[in-house]
């Protein structure tokens, strides 16, 4: 499983930096810059859980510029690369107690935290590509299947 989390972020980050480089190509953004500073909110939250901290100090739709996801895209992507150095068979099974941000208290997997980023990065990034054709941009190719085929 190990191995399979390091393929799924390894796509995470191909798949991120192809859609961030067509929002800061896009002549008009619209709503994208607040989605993608929301994929990398969540995966900032999620991290932080993972290492058994709190966040629920952590915005989840911030404030930020095209610039500002660029800085963080680079750190969290690091992180990730830590963390699943870290990680081993077993330690995707043990539970972590962590509270939202809206006070609702929780116990997940790191199997299931590390799905739920895959799937909720994914979500955002096509709800990204839809606006961006709504505005007549072109989007990126994300596709898992176009990041195998490279």
């Amino acid at each position: 499983m190990i191995d399979h989390f390091r393929m799924l972020f390894d796509y995470e980050k191909w798949a991120n930096r192809r859609a961030l480089e067509a929002v800061r190509e896009a002549s008009e953004k619209g709503p994208t810059v607040r989605l993608f500073a929301h994929i990398l909110a969540a995966q900032e939250v999620w991290l932080t859980r993972l290492a058994k901290l709190d966040s629920s100090h952590l915005a989840i739709w911030p404030p930020t510029t095209i610039d500002e996801c660029v800085v963080r895209l680079e750190h969290l992507d690091g992180v990730i690369d830590k963390y699943l150095d870290g990680l081993d068979e077993e330690g995707l099974e043990e539970e972590i107690d962590y509270t939202n941000q809206t006070g609702a208290e929780y116990r997940q997997t790191p199997l299931e935290i590390l799905t739920h980023l895959g799937f909720h990065s994914q979500h955002h990034r096509g709800q990204i590509a839809l606006q961006l054709r709504q505005l007549g941009q072109e989007p990126a190719v994300t596709d898992f299947i176009a990041f195998r085929r490279e």
